[in-house]
């Protein structure tokens, strides 16, 4: 997985236009990009390119810091002539960016004039066949400053899928056909590749967990839950899948990961959620339950997004009085999003009895809840904002209730005639703009409720 996104930042001008208001964008907005694109790695020109010399110059060493993408902020008006050869140079997208013009009357020049550029170069760009895009307002414009941030986490996220490894414990359930995956097409789509590993490997790798390690495990699991609901040899069970897992996943290189739950594990009594719980706190490995490939891909998109951890769910009720939706699965919610104020317990699995799961009530806050569709053999994203409200559990498993500004049945109506299946996975935050201008940068159309 290709970790850091090169960025490439350059302010611009062109002729004679007056050099200060530049040269104080050049330094202001510099800072800006370093301070809000944590985790990335900033290429800055470091003076103003106005020349062809300056441009070759920069395209030069743009490409020896292999640069992704280019902001290209007007410090005043800038011809054709620069974004053009940056980008036939690079082959790489521009985001033009062009603050508001300084305060003027009718006895004081323009100082910037870049609105007219950036439209300007944007034509330019299109008639040319480039890929480019366009931020209008300054650093100090909301609206700016969030869709600048936003198009460049998209990037980001789109350069970390390419080569992200997802390993495949397992193909999917019984008769879980939604759960059946396209792998050429997810390659060619977002850049993902898959490697399997038999669950075998898996069970023959718990044999040989050392018996210090399960018994420390399930010393410091007694210590913390009431473990008396668990039949024999479940805790056992529930810590050396811990640690196999986690050997496995670090000797593979995946990435990410899916597991085929049921019915194998529940037969040898190990299936794995309140593991997979676990494993997404203490591990930052995040495994998909039931083999759904295409569900994951959401919560891959949502992780690299907001570095937390998801929750891959089914929807089980609505409520049209209160216009909630409840999500719900079997226990494989990481403790870091269960809601305090309810007991949160360990127990057998809610519905096979063959494992361990944890029963609890999920927090409270925005939510973004997604799922990537392979529909008529095309990629399409589900996407729903909603607000996770304070409600108890109610059955066995985990469960959240999230209230939405569309009418819920009308969300049911319409998740059934656009044919998208039944598992879900909901992130702790507002991610739905970020994984909208993921989901252009890879053609995808968005179903948004």
């Amino acid at each position: 997985m290709k970790k850091v996104l090169n960025i490439g930042f350059i302010t611009t001008l062109s002729g004679r236009w007056p050099r200060e208001l530049p040269n104080k964008r050049l330094e202001d907005y510099g800072k800006w990009l370093e301070e809000n694109l944590k985790g990335m790695n900033l290429v800055r020109a470091e003076e103003i390119v106005s020349t062809s010399d300056t441009i070759l110059e920069t395209a030069k060493r743009f490409k020896q810091a292999d640069v992704d993408v280019i902001i290209m902020l007007y410090g005043a008006f800038t011809g054709d002539d620069i974004s053009t050869r940056m980008a036939e140079e690079l082959k790489v997208p521009i985001i033009l960016w062009a603050p508001y013009e300084p305060p003027f009357d009718k006895d004081t020049r323009l100082f910037a004039n870049a609105l007219v550029a950036a439209t300007m170069n944007a034509a330019s760009l299109r008639r040319l066949g480039h890929k480019y895009h366009v931020i209008y307002g300054s650093k100090e414009d909301e609206r700016a400053a969030e869709g600048l941030i936003s198009l460049i986490k998209a990037y980001n996220t789109v350069n970390k899928l390419k080569g992200t490894l997802l390993g495949l414990f397992g193909y999917r359930p019984t008769a879980f056909y939604n759960s059946a995956f396209d792998e050429g097409l997810i390659r060619r789509t977002f850049g993902v590749r898959m490697e399997s590993t038999d669950l075998k490997m898996v069970f023959d790798r718990m044999e040989k967990i050392s018996e210090e390690k399960v018994n420390a495990d399930m010393k410091k699991i007694t210590a913390e839950f009431d473990v008396s609901n668990l039949p024999d040899q479940h805790l056992e069970n529930h810590s050396r899948l811990y640690f196999a897992l986690q050997e496995i996943i670090r000797e593979q290189g995946y990435d990410y990961a899916t597991i085929k739950c049921w019915p194998e594990m529940g037969q040898l009594k190990t299936t794995p959620c309140a593991v997979m719980a676990r494993l997404a706190d203490d591990q930052d490995m995040n495994i998909i339950c039931e083999g759904d490939v295409d569900a994951g891909l959401a919560l891959i998109v949502q992780h690299q997004l907001t570095e937390q951890p998801g929750f891959i769910t089914d929807m089980i009720n609505i409520d049209e009085e209160n216009n909630t939706l409840t999500f719900w699965h079997c226990g494989n919610a990481p403790l870091s999003l269960m809601n305090q104020k309810y007991d949160v317990t360990i127990n057998n699995h809610p519905l096979a009895g063959q494992g361990t799961a944890f029963y609890g009530s999920l927090k409270t806050g925005e939510v973004t809840i997604a799922r990537f569709c392979n529909i008529d053999g095309v990629y399409k994203l589900f996407l729903l904002r909603g607000e996770a409200i304070d409600s108890p559990r109610y059955t066995r498993g985990v469960m959240v209730t999230v209230k939405t500004k569309a009418s819920v049945r009308s969300i049911v109506e319409n998740i059934i005639k656009e044919g998208i299946p039944h598992h879900y996975s909901i992130v702790w935050q507002d991610a739905a703009d970020e994984m909208i201008a993921v989901s252009e940068l890879l053609g995808i159309e968005v179903i948004q409720m």
